[in-house]
């Protein structure tokens, strides 16, 4: 029995995504971040949530522990004053049972604890973190699964013009290679014909293994194992590239992930300082314990449920006051004021970046637009050389070193224009991860 049927997948660039999205390992990793961070979030609430512990011990005191008491205690009732000066005289075995037995149970409520507060407003904020950060882990992914795809498609495309250029140019060889038969053409002609037609053809099998080695790259960057089969659905046509305005377009920062990540950093290192501030302020806990206690001289005694186990209980609350913590305290929040003017700066700093980013991205797409369309005219010339130069030929008023030249620069212009129509897809691509388009 053969093994599994290779599997075959026929994807439109959306369709490329949404595999990635489900398949990428780093977004996987991303998503277990975001619900580790949740997890935190409800650990820290549990904190202000009753605690309850329950204990039980049995004791056996092979050897009691001695107690030392006042000579008079043990001399009786004299008459005489007790000498002040007199030693402890060691007892064993008066105050101290063989067997003891506990059992209880502690209960406590945070009642009021700043830092407590404060924690839990930081693991939220951690959380929105990482949320942030699968967030740009699907751009990353999108912008590299974008570029691969329109690499493959444009790929593509000229492999598909190229085989139109050769069925044209053979069509031409094997009207020459009849007129050469009939002695109207010379061998020269139809010679430098079929190199063109060689030339052509090596060009093409260099493109198709370009789609090859495109396939490949586009399935590493959707995480498919490269065994599976993958064929992409869609034209350039799909993909209309607009003219950009004049004027330079401002990205708005809180669009950019990389912007709005840093700024819940800052958002935490401020909790941070918040918390060491906060350490300082009273603290108060409200406990409680009850349960049975028990000792007795003989194991057999322990038993005796009804006479020889007595209940206790206690209720209280517990103030805690930070006095004195040798400057620690001080310094630290004096670090973390430090850390977040640090932050700030890094935020200006960004925003220029972002500026500078949008800018480029924009003049870098208004080129790639412009050299589209004159290698598109360029192309379209070159066609129309062509297609005179063969009609001319088949006339005979053009030699077949003007079809050779015709294809030469032809082959040129459309080099020329796919390279461009790539530039000016991937610059579009640039533009939109500038402006925080992405992901949106």
């Amino acid at each position: 029995m053969l093994a599994n049927a290779q599997q075959k997948h026929s994807f439109t660039l959306q369709q490329c995504l949404d595999y990635a999205y489900a398949n990428a390992t780093s977004l996987q990793k991303s998503v277990l971040d975001e619900q580790i961070a949740k997890a935190r979030v409800n650990e820290t609430i549990g904190i202000g949530l009753p605690q309850v512990n329950g204990t039980a011990q049995m004791l056996y005191n092979f050897e009691l522990r001695p107690a030392f008491l006042p000579p008079f205690f043990l001399s009786g009732n004299t008459g005489t004053p007790p000498d002040p000066n007199a030693e402890f005289v060691p007892v064993r075995g008066i105050f101290a049972p063989r067997y003891q037995g506990d059992v209880g149970i502690t209960v406590s409520q945070l009642i009021f604890n700043g830092s407590y507060f404060v924690g839990l407003q930081a693991s939220r904020t951690y959380a929105q973190l990482a949320k942030k950060n699968t967030q740009a882990t699907k751009i990353t992914i999108t912008e590299n699964v974008t570029k691969a795809y329109f690499s493959l498609l444009v790929a593509k495309e000229r492999a598909k013009l190229l085989e139109t250029n050769l069925a044209r140019l053979d069509s031409l060889i094997r009207d020459t290679r009849a007129l050469n038969k009939q002695g109207f053409v010379e061998n020269i002609d139809l010679n430098r014909l079929e190199v063109t037609a060689n030339n052509l053809r090596s060009e093409q099998a260099k493109v198709e293994r370009l789609i090859q080695l495109s396939n490949e790259l586009l399935k590493f960057q959707m995480n498919m194992p490269s065994e599976e089969e993958l064929e992409i659905v869609g034209t350039i046509r799909d993909y209309q590239l607009e003219q950009i305005p004049d004027e330079i377009q401002k990205a708005d920062y809180k669009n950019r992930i990389e912007y709005a990540t840093l700024e819940t950093g800052i958002a935490l290192t401020k909790l941070d300082l918040k918390n060491k501030t906060v350490a300082a302020y009273p603290s108060l806990v409200a406990i409680g314990q009850m349960g049975y206690a028990t000792g007795a001289k003989f194991f057999s005694s322990i038993g005796d449920f009804k006479n020889r186990w007595l209940g206790y209980g206690t209720v209280g609350l517990q103030l805690n006051i930070p006095l004195f913590a040798g400057m620690q305290r001080r310094y630290s929040i004096e670090q973390k004021k430090l850390e977040i003017k640090k932050l700030e700066q890094d935020k200006r700093s960004l925003e220029q970046a972002i500026d500078l980013q949008t800018k480029q991205a924009q003049i870098t797409l208004k080129n790639a637009l412009e050299t589209l369309e004159v290698q598109k005219r360029n192309m379209e010339l070159a066609r129309e050389v062509v297609r005179v130069s063969q009609i001319k030929y088949k006339q005979g008023v053009a030699t077949s070193t003007d079809i050779v030249n015709a294809e030469t620069a032809y082959k040129e212009a459309e080099t020329n224009y796919y390279a461009a129509l790539y530039d000016a897809l991937i610059a579009k691509v640039d533009l939109d991860k500038a402006l925080g388009k992405i992901g949106e």
